[in-house]
């Protein structure tokens, strides 16, 4: 079973050049930015959230631990200031070589009982459209699609 532990501050600053660096590729991929301003508007929405890295008020950043102790992934959600009672998972990643051995089905039930230790009731993140395994993992998991966008470039 996966245990959610939080980081260590070695461990974070580890997580958050590679996380920079993967948002930015996200969003050029998904359109939303050119790569030109990639890092740095990725670099400045991680100092919006985490100003204070992993001791961030309202902030959990954790590794995911496997049944032999091995860090498999990371997750790291937030208490939503306007809605208390709302996490929402800002990232969340199983290592490549952990994938497919249900360890995210695992770590979204470790998460949900995280946030219900902390008085948090309901679960939401954001998905890009082109990741579908994610998306298909996040609906065995019941959450539902709340907003959709779509674009075409002409």
């Amino acid at each position: 079973m996966i245990e959610l532990v939080p980081m260590t501050e070695s461990e974070y600053q580890v997580y958050l050049a590679r996380a920079v660096s993967d948002y930015a590729a996200d969003k050029v991929q998904a359109g939303n930015w050119s790569e030109a301003e990639a890092h740095e508007k990725s670099r400045l929405e991680f100092e919006h959230y985490l100003p204070e890295g992993i001791h961030t008020s309202g902030n959990f950043v954790g590794k995911l631990l496997n049944e032999s102790n091995e860090p498999v992934g990371y997750l790291w959600y937030a208490r939503l200031a306007n809605k208390p009672e709302t996490a929402f998972i800002y990232d969340f990643e199983i290592y490549v070589p952990f994938r497919r051995r249900g360890y995210a089905s695992q770590a979204l039930v470790a998460l949900e009982q995280h946030a219900k230790a902390r008085g948090l009731n309901r679960l939401e993140l954001h998905v890009f459209g082109y990741n579908t395994a994610a998306r298909e993992l996040y609906k065995k998991a019941g959450f539902i699609e709340t907003n959709i966008n779509m674009a075409r470039d002409i």
